[in-house]
């Protein structure tokens, strides 16, 4: 098996490279950016995918915060490229944040005040470091992140997230040793978890997180932190909390939010920013980002920079509570999340004949059912899951299927903004042990074109046929607009981008047979399936762009 390497890149001229200890003797590496002479506010960066190399462009985010008048610190966090430690997902983030923040703040060239930016890994660090309670962090900006992150999701109601595929695949990638991986998946190998084993045979070494995924007792590598739960415990920190609206991991950033907005002493501090990116910050009606392609440094700084700004001058308040980005239509800023003058509404799955169809009202009883064969899965909505708005080809064709339902609503009489969570209550039947349960919301225009809004899936439990299964859609912020027409899609499948459960409830990467199923989703009747969405505010002009 052929794979490719990456190692550190050359440390930057304009950087100096330091050293930071953490209490129990082992050294960070990080670089030092100035912004000038005599002590500055410090933001400070943590991340596991090399300081200095060319995959998240830090050497051009420091200059830009530099001219901003703010020094910038980017350390390769414990186990990773230069950083001494052991490669552990997640373990030491609270305590390792919390020993460079201190550091930091007693640096000649720091004011005392740090300050913290990053998506994703780098957004959990900033999590983790709040959560540790440093006296001289000031604010944070995750971007794309939660403290959940890479690991499942349990919902509301109970039910639980199907498994990424990701996961397993990253801890194989960046998390064997300092280094990180390129190598080839095989998603038809069976068991799946061979091609991982291939891999590891060919590199001669394994992943100490991948390896635990499979072990029990106290083999099994535990993630340490941080919890929603210590966070909340901490001393509220400005927080500017960027949600993705076609990321991959935005239930991590709502599993947080939900719980740190209901808490009375985190709520005011925390400030949300939808945008409509996905992880690799990609953004709607552009073009995508090219390898390598630099994303506009000022769009994804500048809201956290400006939101620094007003800390630091102690006018928190005059960065909005909530600033939304409305796909097709208009940003929204708000003083409160749930924004308010949202109405919820449902749209009820029924059948107009044998065809499937979102209304405004439930309709008599019916079924409708498909057929799951787990040796033709329903493929992604994108061929790079974190990539989610360079869409694969063929997206619409997904609806010919015989294994998708589709449930389409009427057409827009005029432009309608919705801004809120979105839910889809469903009573399905699965004839398996345990299945999944996958659903698309899709704005299907009037030539037929189709485009993803968002998705969302659970895990079903062959045993649970009474009462509706919730399949959350997470947030949207979209304007539907006139001649559009929204569209519900269910299937028993996403794949690579989820597992393929083996319907007996064993490991899905340990089975070496998978078996069909038969869905039967209940329409009408005294519990129908329906679609909720949130109106935010209907529009009366015929403008159907901003």
């Amino acid at each position: 098996m052929e794979f490719t390497v990456t190692r550190p890149g050359p440390v930057p001229e304009d950087a100096d490279e330091i050293t930071v200890p953490m209490r129990d003797g082992v050294s960070l590496a990080a670089d030092l950016y100035r912004a000038g002479e005599g002590a500055r506010p410090v933001v400070l960066v943590r991340l596991p995918y090399d300081k200095d190399g060319a995959y998240c462009f830090l050497p051009a985010i420091a200059q830009h915060v530099n001219r901003r008048g703010y020094t910038v610190v980017v350390q390769d966090v414990r186990g990773k490229f230069r950083s001494g430690g052991a490669t552990e997902f997640g373990v030491h983030e609270v305590d390792d944040g919390y020993d460079t923040i201190a550091w930091i703040a007693d640096q000649p060239w720091c004011d005392g005040d740090v300050l913290m930016w990053g998506d994703s890994y780098y957004g959990m660090t900033q999590l983790a470091a709040a959560a540790g309670g440093p006296p001289a962090l000031r604010a944070i900006s995750p971007r794309l992140t939660g403290t959940r992150l890479s690991r499942e999701v349990t919902y509301r109601d109970g039910s639980v997230d199907v498994e990424a595929t990701s996961r397993k695949g990253y801890f194989a990638s960046w998390y064997v040793d300092r280094h990180a991986y390129e190598w080839p998946i095989d998603w038809d190998a069976r068991p799946l978890r061979d091609t991982f084993e291939a891999f590891f045979t060919a590199l001669g070494r394994r992943s100490a997180n991948f390896d635990a995924e499979f072990a029990d007792g106290p083999e099994r590598l535990r993630f340490q932190g941080p919890a929603v739960e210590q966070l909340i415990a901490a001393p509220p920190v400005p927080t500017l909390f960027t949600v993705g609206l076609f990321d991959n991991c935005a239930q991590y950033s709502w599993h947080d939010l939900d719980r740190l907005l209901a808490d009375t002493g985190w709520r005011s501090a925390v400030h949300v920013r939808l945008e409509a990116i996905d992880h690799e910050l990609n953004r709607h009606g552009r073009e995508p980002l090219a390898p390598g392609e630099t994303p506009d440094l000022a769009e994804a700084l500048d809201p956290a920079l400006d939101f620094f700004d007003a800390v630091l001058a102690g006018r928190p308040e005059e960065v909005p509570a909530v600033f939304a980005e409305t796909v097709h239509g208009r940003p929204v800023t708000a003083g409160a999340w749930p924004v308010p003058g949202g109405v919820e509404v449902s749209l009820f799955l029924g059948l107009d004949g044998d065809r499937p169809v979102l209304r405004g009202e439930a309709g008599e009883p019916a079924t409708v059912s498909w057929r799951h064969d787990p040796a033709d899965p329903v493929p992604p909505t994108a061929e790079n899951p974190f990539a989610r708005l360079v869409p694969a080809k063929g997206l619409a064709a997904v609806a010919d299927r015989s294994d998708v339902v589709t449930f389409q609503g009427p057409a827009a009489e005029r432009a309608v903004d919705h801004l809120g969570r979105v839910r889809a209550e469903v009573l399905v039947e699965t004839s398996v042990r345990i299945g999944a349960l996958h659903a698309r919301l899709l704005d299907v225009a009037p030539d037929g074109e189709v485009e993803l809004v968002t998705k969302g899936q659970v895990r079903l439990d062959g045993a649970r046929t009474h009462e509706p299964v919730t399949v959350e859609l997470m947030t949207i912020s979209h304007r539907l607009r006139a001649g559009h027409r929204w569209a519900l899609q269910l299937m028993s499948s996403d794949f690579p981008e989820y597992v393929l459960e083996p319907g007996d409830g064993s490991d899905p990467w340990e089975a070496t047979a998978l078996a069909p199923s038969e869905q039967t989703v209940r329409l009408g009747g005294a519990t129908p399936g329906r679609l909720v969405l949130t109106v935010h505010r209907p529009t009366t002009h015929r403008e159907d762009t901003p």
